[in-house]
């Protein structure tokens, strides 16, 4: 479990674009050894180099791989996705994706799974979060002090909430807004509080939904195609968790997906699950992206 990766630099709106670019330029772009090429090539300094590294990897835009050379990067299916469809991450749907990818990875960005997954407060401060996360990383065996997990609560937070109004239309490169404030999910409350806010179904679009439910599933969909809606709603790494859906908007949003005949929403004897008519993630993704545009 590994928290401060990200030098407490969070993941700004104009850094994706940067990073793509990057990558697609050069490959060895953060290598160690290409560290000063890096500060000169993308124009940011060689603290926040590192930290656009860490986030590459954990928002799920690009692989790691170590070799003799140094350290390559490639982007990944969703990163060439991203680069071909939506590069500057202007789309809500984009942000959904990275969302998914970033609180579902408990090695890399461990406070992002736990505070998505497993911390259960539904309001709460920083007092709280560090705590409660610090708690969780002491029973996993790991030792980080407590002025450590202080700082990652900063970059958790920061991630999410901004007391300035966020232009999702205008792109600017040395932009200090969050990536993800669009999203809506933590607020700030009263008094130092902060609150994860339920998404309503018009925060999500039904594509991305559909394609991060097959993905989250992937393992059971190799046997199985249906999927019950306790697991959706309830279970680790599911829409539910990350996307803070209630049982309601989750319903809604299902029954939308089953007018488009994407998906049968099936009751049996009081135990509803879904039955995937399509599992093609990337034809999903490439249908989304086809459509914004249309």
């Amino acid at each position: 479990m590994q928290i401060n990766k990200h030098g407490s630099f969070y993941m700004r709106n104009g850094w994706s674009y940067k990073i793509i670019d990057a990558i697609q330029n050069d490959e060895m772009i953060f290598s160690p050894n290409n560290e000063l090429k890096a500060v000169d090539d993308i124009g940011v300094g060689r603290v926040m180099i590192k930290a656009m590294r860490y986030w590459s990897v954990v928002m799920g835009l690009s692989d790691e791989i170590k070799s003799q050379r140094g350290v390559i990067h490639k982007l990944t299916e969703l990163g060439e996705i991203i680069a071909k469809y939506d590069r500057y991450c202007q789309n809500i749907g984009t942000l959904w994706l990275m969302h998914r990818k970033l609180s579902s990875n408990i090695e890399s960005s461990t406070a992002w799974y736990w505070a998505f997954n497993q911390f259960n407060e539904k309001t709460f401060n920083k007092e709280l979060f560090v705590s409660e996360f610090y708690t969780f990383l002491q029973k996993n065996g790991e030792n980080y002090v407590k002025k450590a997990v202080e700082k990652e609560f900063d970059c958790f937070k920061n991630t999410y909430v901004s007391e300035k109004v966020f232009d999702i239309s205008k792109i600017i490169d040395e932009d200090a807004f969050p990536l993800f404030a669009p999203l809506k999910l933590i607020k700030y409350g009263e008094n130092g509080n902060f609150y994860f806010k339920k998404s309503q179904t018009k925060d999500i679009p039904l594509l991305i939904l559909l394609y991060c439910i097959i993905s989250d599933n992937a393992e059971h969909l190799k046997s199985n195609t249906q999927i019950g809606l306790e697991q959706i709603l309830e279970g680790e790494n599911q829409v539910g968790k990350y996307m803070c859906l209630s049982y309601a908007t989750l319903l809604e949003l299902l029954q939308q997906l089953e007018n488009a005949k994407k998906i049968s929403l099936v009751n049996n004897f009081g135990n509803r699950y879904i039955q995937l008519n399509l599992l093609d993630t990337n034809l999903i993704l490439t249908n989304y992206y086809e459509g914004v545009k249309s």
